[in-house]
């Protein structure tokens, strides 16, 4: 059976709205779709990472998937390498890595904390992306990255380094998984 693990971005909740449209698409599709719900809570990415893999693993099947949104993109990149999927979807993948610490705007410094920020100091997208061996697809909106350039770099950078990796860019999309162009770019990544 073919299963999905769909990871959503930040203090996002698996019933979050944005992505009704994705659960029924995948269903067509013929996905089994797992909603992973994490605790995003005064924790680090590292707990997220774990929390996730445990879920994972827990509710496997024997051809797995995972796409993640914003920080669930983040997430999805972390384990993916450990969990082996057939293919993940990076959607909007957050920059989160030691190489944008220096970009950062004060204000998400000071909304992350030290502790994520110290975590986040700790971890090179560069050398994630460099070890990515899974098919994977990276896709973020193009007034998404206009607004957030870290972001527009991390997903372009993590192309250029993994190993078999294609990018996607959703036309006048937003950070938003559910704006039309966005649905398009994901499908279209569906059924190549």
């Amino acid at each position: 059976m073919k299963k999905i693990f769909l990871i959503p971005g930040f203090k996002q909740k698996p019933d979050n709205q944005s992505f009704r449209w994705l659960r029924q698409f995948l269903r067509g599709k013929g996905f089994a779709v797992e909603m992973v719900s994490i605790t995003w809570s005064s924790r680090t990415m590292t707990e997220y990472i774990l929390e996730f893999e445990k879920f994972y693993l827990k509710h496997k099947s024997d051809e797995n998937y995972i796409l993640g949104f914003s920080y669930g993109a983040v997430i999805a990149l972390m384990a993916g390498e450990r969990l082996s999927p057939k293919k993940l979807f990076l959607c909007s993948l957050s920059s989160d890595f030691k190489e944008d610490l220096p970009a950062m705007k004060m204000w998400i410094v000071r909304y992350l904390g030290k502790k994520r920020i110290a975590e986040i100091a700790t971890r090179s997208g560069r050398e994630v992306a460099k070890a990515l061996t899974i098919p994977t697809v990276v896709m973020y909106g193009e007034e998404e990255g206009k607004q957030y350039p870290a972001l527009k770099v991390r997903c372009e950078e993590t192309v250029q380094l993994a190993k078999n990796a294609v990018l996607r860019i959703a036309k006048d999309s937003p950070h938003d998984i559910s704006h039309p162009e966005y649905i398009r770019v994901i499908k279209r990544a569906f059924t190549e």
